[in-house]
């Protein structure tokens, strides 16, 4: 073989190499990780004042999917999303990954940090059983919430939703997570992609427990509420999709009687990732109950 085809192809070979190990490498770190126990959580703060936003995504999300929504929300006052155990940069936590030990880890977490409180707290999907639990938990630290069409703890009994024993990236929107060729996933990095997809299936297993601990903790305290729900049904296409869709739709109402303090809107064009679709509603939501939050106080 001549020479310069050999270095030609030694070239090509080694490029391969390089551009598939930078492939698996972690992206910088966005924000700080603080450990909670033998293990750490990454959690990124912006803007400044009180009270704190603290933003808990939904399944198969990261922190990344919420960076829009805390740049512009951090504008009003300080602004944190986090990742949980084995999302983004944050370590595997121990097993199960249900919501009281989310809750508990919330709490570890903003000591670690050093942010007393109060807390708005956002919670979309599966992430707003969590911050229920955590604000039963610490009710003297909540000075609001925003729940993004956020799961109902009865939602798996009445809308019969069976869950899977293994995940396969395959489900009800309402329960999994999205994992095909959209674009908010085809843009995030491949290591981000493949820790989402294992860690969903980790709190997947652990959703009958997380919606019986929400039913036990479920005392949250009387502060500015706003349910956000979608304006766009995800299932459609037969009488009994949308029959289904309807309960879902009563279901949202039913957290909107969780604060005497609250209210219900519609992002009329979004699905369930109405963070993805609709940012804006998100956005004044969440600065509609820092505000009030700031007068009621």
């Amino acid at each position: 073989m001549p020479i310069k085809t050999l270095q030609l192809l030694l070239f090509i070979f080694t490029a391969v190499l390089l551009n598939s190990a930078k492939a698996n490498q972690f992206p910088p770190v966005p924000g700080k990780r603080y450990d909670v126990g033998g293990y750490s959580i990454h959690m990124l703060c912006r803007g400044q004042g009180e009270p704190t936003v603290i933003i808990d995504a939904g399944l198969g999300d990261d922190s990344t999917d919420w960076f829009e929504i805390q740049n512009r929300t951090a504008v009003e006052t300080r602004v944190c999303v986090f990742d949980r155990p084995g999302y983004g940069w944050s370590d595997a936590g121990p097993q199960p990954r249900n919501s009281l030990r989310i809750s508990h880890e919330i709490e570890k977490l903003t000591q670690k940090a050093n942010i007393p409180g109060p807390y708005v707290l956002v919670g979309h999907s599966f992430g707003g059983y969590n911050i229920r639990v955590f604000a039963a938990q610490n009710p003297g630290k909540i000075a609001g919430m925003v729940l993004v069409d956020a799961s109902h703890e009865e939602q798996y009994e009445i809308l019969d939703i069976k869950l899977p024993k293994h995940f396969d990236r395959k489900g009800n929107i309402l329960v999994l997570p999205k994992f095909e060729d959209s674009e908010s996933v085809l843009n995030k990095h491949r290591v981000l992609r493949e820790r989402a997809f294992h860690a969903a299936r980790a709190e997947i297993s652990s959703l009958y427990e997380s919606a019986k601990q929400v039913k036990q903790y479920n005392d949250i305290p009387k502060v500015p509420l706003i349910v956000i729900s979608r304006g766009r049904s995800e299932w459609m296409g037969s009488e009994a999709a949308e029959s289904r869709e309807k309960v879902w739709m009563r279901l949202q109402h039913d957290l909107w009687k969780l604060s005497p303090i609250s209210q219900q809107i519609f992002a009329k064009h979004s699905g369930h990732d109405i963070h993805l679709d609709e940012p804006g509603v998100v956005v004044s939501a969440i600065n509609d109950v820092v505000a009030m939050s700031r007068v009621m106080n």
